[in-house]
C-alpha cells in the first residue's frame, strides 16, 4: 500500500492516524513485502497480526497464508478492514490484545499454530512481547517492527549501554536478530523516530520452569532497578537482606562483590537467581 493509498482510505472513511492508539501506517511496499515474507522459509500456514490498522501489511499475509488472525482495537479500522480485503482467510478480532486469551484464539479460530508478524504500536511494544513470552506459548517465531532503540536493547550484549532486564529475558526466552531499519519517511504520518524489524525466534529448551522461572523474572528486574548501584545494592535492597550477605554469597560462587549487573550473561544471571532463590529460601 502506497501513500497515495492510504490517503485515500483516510478521505473515503474520514479518518485520521489516532495518537492514542499509537497509529503510524506504513507506505512502503517493498518494506511491506520484506515483513510479511520474513518467515516465508519456516513453512508456516497461519499467522497473527496485532494492529492491522488499515491493512497494509494484511493484504499481504493474506496472500501468504492460509488462515491470518487479527487484532484491532479500533472499530474504525475493522470497517476499513471488512470492506476493503475480500478474503475469506481473514479473522478480525475487535478488542484489546492484551487483554485477550490469545492460546484459547489460537485453538478456536486456526488448525495450525501461528508465528506472529506485525508493526507495533510504540507505546505498547514491550507490554505485547511479553504477554507472547510469557503466555503464548504456541507461537514460536516473530517478526515485528518497533522502535530502533527497543530493538537494539533487544539484541545488546553484555556491558554495553543497551543492555538490560529487557534485553536478559528477550534473550532468555529466544534467539533476537534485527533484521533491517526502517526510514520514518516510510510512514504516514512520519514518526519522530527510526524504526527496526526485529525477528525473535523462541528458544525450544527452557533453562528454567515452575518456580524457579518466577524467581527469574523477577530477580531480573530487580537487579536492573537501578543501574547506577551495584549487583550487591540492587539484591540487598530488593530482598531484604544486609550488602554483607549478598556480597558473600557473590564471592562464595566465585562473582566480585562489587559486580554490576550489566556486566553479566543471561546465563550467569539465571545461576545467579537459582543461587539466590536457595540462599533465602
Amino acid at each position: 500500500m502506497n501513500i497515495k493509498e492510504v490517503k485515500y482510505l483516510l478521505d473515503k472513511y474520514n479518518l485520521n492516524a489516532k495518537k492514542n492508539f499509537g497509529q503510524n501506517f506504513l507506505v512502503d511496499d517493498n518494506i511491506l513485502k520484506k515483513i510479511a515474507s520474513a518467515l516465508n522459509d519456516k513453512g508456516y500456514k497461519s499467522v497473527i497480526e496485532v494492529g492491522p490498522g488499515l491493512g497494509s501489511l494484511t493484504r499481504y499475509l493474506v496472500e501468504m497464508y492460509d488462515e491470518v488472525l487479527c487484532y484491532e482495537i479500533d472499530k474504525d479500522m475493522i470497517e476499513v478492514l471488512n470492506n476493503t480485503i475480500e478474503k475469506n482467510n481473514l479473522i478480525i478480532r475487535e478488542g484489546d490484545f492484551l487483554k485477550s486469551d490469545v492460546s484459547k484464539d489460537i485453538g478456536k479460530f486456526l488448525k495450525t499454530n501461528p508465528c506472529l508478524i506485525a508493526n507495533l504500536p510504540y507505546y505498547i511494544t514491550s507490554p505485547i512481547l511479553l504477554k507472547l513470552l510469557e503466555e503464548v506459548r504456541e507461537v514460536k517465531d516473530i517478526v515485528v517492527m518497533i522502535q530502533k532503540e527497543v530493538a537494539e536493547r533487544f539484541v545488546a550484549r553484555p556491558n554495553t549501554k543497551d543492555y538490560n532486564a529487557l534485553s536478559v529475558l528477550i534473550q532468555y526466552f529466544t534467539n533476537a536478530v534485527k533484521l533491517f531499519d526502517v526510514s520514518p519517511s516510510a510512514f504516514v504520518p512520519a514518526p519522530k523516530v527510526t524504526s527496526a524489524v526485529i525477528h525473535l525466534s523462541y528458544k525450544e529448551e527452557e533453562l528454567l520452569t515452575g518456580k524457579d522461572l518466577e524467581f527469574f523474572l523477577k530477580f531480573n528486574r530487580n537487579i536492573f532497578k537501578q543501574r547506577r548501584k551495584t549487583f550487591v545494592n540492587n539484591v540487598a535492597s530488593s530482598y531484604n537482606i544486609s550488602k554483607e550477605e549478598a556480597a558473600a554469597i557473590l564471592e562464595q560462587n566465585g562473582f566480585s562483590k562489587t559486580i554490576r549487573s550489566e556486566v553479566l550473561s543471561v546465563e550467569e544471571i539465571v545461576k545467579l537467581s537459582l543461587i539466590f532463590k536457595e540462599q533465602l529460601a
